[in-house]
């Protein structure tokens, strides 16, 4: 039986680097943009582990974890929190708050999905998966900070599944060059057109 993985973050690139890290038959992965939408599915979902993002429209990830911690159905559900490379963590915010871990973006795939499968096995139990923890001694607060170590097992993982995560991160870098581009083209063309418009003639 497939474990269910609840994403919630706004980004299309980590949404797309986690349904490959967490492919089929072995996950269902739902994907979120906003922490509302999410809070109101969980129950209905009844996620194994969620992903959640500290930053969200409408309703941070500090109050979704707050919402899963209040509900007696949810207590089970792993829970790792997912942050900005430069994004300080709130102190206040998640003072009580019970999770499993904080992983710095951009993340390491292969390490996120062992320590989503280790979470899921503590959890859950009995034991559901063969393969021995790589993981324990990472304390709920430790960042796991990107890594491309070529020793680590990769699970169930496809073998190149780290080349289509890169092929997807290429493919986005370059998509924000030609949005930039193409706004930077507009901008000047527009200025150019104004400046002719009021009279003016470019220089030969």
């Amino acid at each position: 039986m497939a474990h269910k993985i609840v994403l919630v973050d706004p980004s299309p690139s980590v949404q797309k680097v986690v349904r490959m890290a967490f492919a089929a038959p072995d996950f269902d992965v739902y994907a979120f943009e906003d922490g509302v939408e999410a809070a109101s599915l969980l129950g209905e979902i009844d996620p194994d582990a969620v992903l959640l993002s500290l930053s969200l429209p409408l309703k941070d990830g500090y109050d979704v974890g707050r919402d899963l911690a209040g509900r007696e159905d949810l207590k089970k559900i792993g829970l790792v929190f997912l942050k900005n490379a430069f994004e300080p963590v709130d102190a206040d915010k998640i003072r009580g708050l019970e999770y499993d871990a904080i992983v710095q973006k951009p993340f390491d795939s292969k390490r996120l999905a062992l320590l989503v499968r280790d979470v899921i096995d503590k959890k859950r139990g009995p034991h559901s998966f063969p393969e021995e923890s790589m993981i324990e001694e990472i304390p709920p607060t430790a960042l796991l900070p990107p890594s491309e170590d070529p020793d680590m097992p990769l699970a169930s993982l496809d073998e190149d599944v780290e080349e289509k995560i890169k092929a997807v991160v290429r493919e986005e870098i370059l998509a924000v060059e030609r949005e930039l581009e193409k706004r930077l083209r507009a901008s000047l063309l527009a200025e150019l057109k104004g400046w002719l418009d009021k009279g003016g003639k470019p220089s030969p």
